[in-house]
């Protein structure tokens, strides 16, 4: 069986970079997993920067809703690396069925974390039964203020939510800060092994 490896951090603490050493150290076949969404040209550049960041060799699967599903498929890689379980939060909120523009009622709310958690408990039974090592890229987006709008904070807590999950089943977990890697769950030496 593979092991997870959970990368977070903040917002261009260096948690992607990081990740695709990770995944290269642990083979020569990475298969990329990508969640984003392109709506619009800020979110295309974004995409062409990871892009050419990441080797060509990569072999790339765009899943912003079922990344499970290119787990069970079984592809010939030595491991996968997912970027980001933040947007695929992002994407099952927005794929509820729930009027963000409108008065969200607490059964609307409750409807929008139950498909966001069915959706991460897909995505972890996928990542459990894996024969490969999987390494998840993630956001840490409760250290700051309450957000105003009921999505902004629906959107925090769930992503909090996703987080401890994916944590509790990993092997290792990672912290990205200015750059730096702390490791919070086993070790570099112990995921590099």
């Amino acid at each position: 069986m593979g092991r997870l490896l959970l990368i977070t951090g903040g917002a261009r603490s260096g948690k992607s970079m990081y990740a695709q050493v990770m995944a290269g150290r642990a083979g020569a076949r990475v298969g990329y997993i990508a969640t984003a969404r392109v709506l619009d040209g800020e979110m295309r550049a974004r995409v062409a920067r990871h892009q050419q960041q990441r080797p060509g060799t990569w072999r790339t699967f765009e899943a912003p809703l079922y990344p499970q599903e290119v787990l069970r498929a079984g592809c010939d890689v030595d491991v996968y690396l997912l970027d980001c379980l933040t947007m695929l939060v992002s994407n099952l909120l927005l794929g509820a069925g729930v009027d963000w523009e409108g008065d969200v009622t607490p059964e609307q709310m409750g409807r929008a974390e139950a498909c966001v958690q069915e959706g991460i408990g897909a995505l972890l039974a996928a990542v459990a039964a894996c024969e490969r090592d999987v390494i998840v890229v993630t956001n840490e987006v409760g250290d700051s203020i309450v957000p105003m709008g009921a999505l902004a904070r629906q959107f925090r807590d769930c992503v909090g939510l996703a987080n401890q999950r994916m944590a509790r089943q990993a092997a290792c977990v990672c912290l990205m800060a200015c750059g730096l890697p702390l490791w919070l769950k086993g070790s570099e030496e112990a995921w590099a092994r």
